[in-house]
């Protein structure tokens, strides 16, 4: 009971973590550059350490997406501007804080594909670890990103992280943040369900609505036929699979599979109605 008691007190903590917030804005999409600010509470260490990733889910090399960051800064929960020293190329360290940093920095993203981030005035590609930092030491905390489409778009946001009720997508920790993809833009979204699987397709391509209606009747039949080689689908989150479709002229083929979603890319129309 000792034992159990003392376990709980470490674990309540843990459970009372505040979230990492990131806010992703698109002011200047027409030159493939995305704002990205993000917001560490809580923070214990003296010289916070804000990294980029060099690895990404299903790529077994290095890419240095560090080097699309650019106008780093950062700032104390008063507002008050802090140094920033970069001791590597994809590193970032933050002291003199308060407990609270924010951090703000511009991304160049001009190639969509599963590897890295796409961004221009038809829509956003997001591979999250091209995309987002993340600060050493919240490896654990939960994640809650907001996106601000542009004024006046029809741009959607399609990803297998949670939607929640107020607009946000959140993950649990950094590994399954990092492993969300997203895709922004004005996509079809077509949706079937396959035994207790609800399936999602949002597609962005130049084509028609029966283009697309006839590309997911395709993809429905194939995972029917997943369905019965083995027996059954792995348990997804919330029952939830999504497909992230790019056929577009300005794309990069490419496919990568994620936990709760896949990310496909072409130049080809589809040309299947």
């Amino acid at each position: 009971m000792t034992r159990f008691c003392a376990l709980l007190f470490i674990a309540i903590p843990l459970l009372a973590q505040p979230p990492v917030r990131y806010e992703l804005s698109f002011p200047n999409a027409a030159h493939h550059e995305a704002n990205i600010r993000a917001t560490f509470t809580g923070v214990k260490q003296q010289i916070l350490e804000i990294v980029m990733s060099r690895a990404s889910p299903g790529r077994y090399a290095l890419h240095e997406f560090a080097k699309n960051v650019y106008s780093f800064s950062a700032r104390d929960g008063a507002g008050k501007a802090l140094e920033v020293i970069q001791p590597n190329p994809y590193q970032w360290n933050i002291a003199g804080h308060n407990g609270i940093v924010a951090i703000e920095y511009t991304l160049f993203a001009d190639r969509a594909d599963g590897t890295y981030a796409g961004v221009d005035a038809t829509h956003a590609r997001l591979n999250i670890p091209a995309t987002l930092a993340f600060a050493h030491g919240f490896e654990k905390s939960p994640a809650v990103v907001k996106v601000n489409l542009p004024t006046g778009s029809d741009w959607r946001v399609a990803t297998q992280l949670k939607h929640n009720a107020d607009g946000t997508f959140s993950a649990p920790n950094l590994d399954r943040l990092m492993d969300g993809p997203m895709e922004i833009g004005p996509f079809i979204e077509k949706t079937w369900k396959t035994g207790d699987t609800q399936f999602r397709m949002a597609l962005h391509h130049q084509g028609s609505d029966a283009e697309a209606a006839a590309w997911a009747k395709i993809a429905s039949v194939i995972t029917a036929e997943e369905e019965g080689v083995f027996g059954a689908f792995p348990k997804y989150d919330d029952g939830q699979y999504t497909f992230l479709i790019d056929y577009l002229p300005h794309v990069n083929g490419d496919g990568m599979e994620h936990r709760n979603s896949t990310m496909i890319s072409d130049t080809r129309a589809l040309n299947i109605a």
